[in-house]
């Protein structure tokens, strides 16, 4: 039997990174390719050992492709939507790690068979540098990922997104997609702007030199994100304009309450301190709970990749070797093939 197919469309920072992590799954019964418009860095990921092989074309990596996932800037996503349709089989599963949520689940809609399911997904990592270079295979781990199923996404299709995430160590967050653009605006989005105009304004300044060399690791740390991809930075502005506007007016009016607390000093600069302090330590050590889709058991990573890759065969051998488990025989593996209908060639291959 011909292993399975993950496709992951873009070998960057996130792709390369779930490639290393999926690649690094013991006994995986699938084939992980990969495609870039950069082939530099669909080669430099084969060499990491973050895919299996390297795909020249879209139709390559598509027509044979189980799971599909989607690590580009949200308007390589559109683009690969509009041509995917046709290549992608009945049953195929695609998700993306796009920033913004809305429009992608729009375009999914207008340029897919109905036979596809989209389960759109954002995780909630990343570093200043992009390309390659950059990936970790733990980079998603102990992070959180939304997951935005389309209406068109069954239950098994939202399952194998959930494993997924599992699988690389992250944990999920089930979220409407204007949910998620209108908070990831504020967590997310707001913080490349004020990143790179913080920056822009020292840098700017006739007092650089000798402000630069005074910039230690709290200048640094908050102008990390001015180093993004610019490009992933502008299709987010431009995906979700109106949600980052409305946090930098709410930013602008904070900074208008902490200009009168300086003017008064005293007091109101300490309380303006102290209270912001206890709320965040108070984050940290008590963060939020995350939520799952109603009506769906987020099963294990092995679970949900045997589904997978092995279809209607995993559950039914996940009945016979429990039955055979709980009569406390162990049940070899020739007569686990008979019970199951699966014939054995010369090779062991099924």
């Amino acid at each position: 039997m011909a292993r399975s197919r993950i496709a992951i469309l873009g070998t960057g920072l996130i792709g390369t990174s779930l490639g290393l992590a999926l690649m690094s799954r013991k006994e995986r019964d699938y084939e992980v390719v990969g495609a870039d418009r950069d082939r530099a860095h669909a080669r430099e990921a084969k060499k990491m050992g973050a895919i299996d092989r390297d795909v020249g074309s879209l139709q390559e990596a598509l027509e044979e492709a189980a799971l599909v996932i989607l690590a580009v800037p949200v308007m390589g996503a559109r683009k690969i939507l509009e041509e995917a349709g046709q290549y992608l089989q009945p049953g195929a599963i695609v998700t993306d790690t796009c920033s913004t949520k809305s429009d992608i689940l729009r375009w999914a809609a207008e340029f897919l068979p109905e036979s596809v399911h989209f389960v759109g997904g954002h995780p909630m990592a990343g570093r200043e540098k992009s390309g390659p270079g950059a990936a970790s295979v733990e980079l998603f781990r102990d992070a959180m990922w939304a997951i935005v199923p389309s209406p068109r996404a069954d239950e098994r299709a939202v399952s194998v997104i959930l494993g997924l995430v599992e699988s690389v160590g992250a944990y999920p967050l089930y979220i409407d997609a204007q949910e998620h653009d209108t908070y990831a605006a504020a967590v997310s989005h707001l913080p490349i702007l004020l990143s790179v105009a913080l920056f822009r304004m020292v840098r700017d300044s006739q007092g650089w030199e000798d402000a630069g060399l005074l910039a230690g690791p709290a200048f640094r740390d908050l102008t990390r994100l001015a180093s993004g991809d610019p490009a992933m930075s502008r299709d987010i502005m431009a995906t979700n304009r109106e949600a980052i506007l409305h946090w930098l007016d709410r930013y602008q009016q904070e900074l208008t309450t902490m200009r009168k607390a300086l003017e008064l000093g005293g007091q109101p600069v300490a309380d303006l301190f102290s209270s912001t302090q206890f709320d965040r330590d108070s984050f940290i050590e008590n963060p939020p709970i995350r939520r799952r889709p109603e009506g769906v058991e987020a099963p294990s990573a092995q679970d949900t990749l045997g589904r997978l890759f092995v279809g209607g065969l995993y559950d039914k051998l996940k009945d016979v070797t429990s039955r055979a488990g709980s009569s406390g025989t162990p049940m070899r593996d020739d007569e686990l093939r008979r019970k199951l209908g699966v014939p054995e060639d010369r090779d062991g291959e099924r």
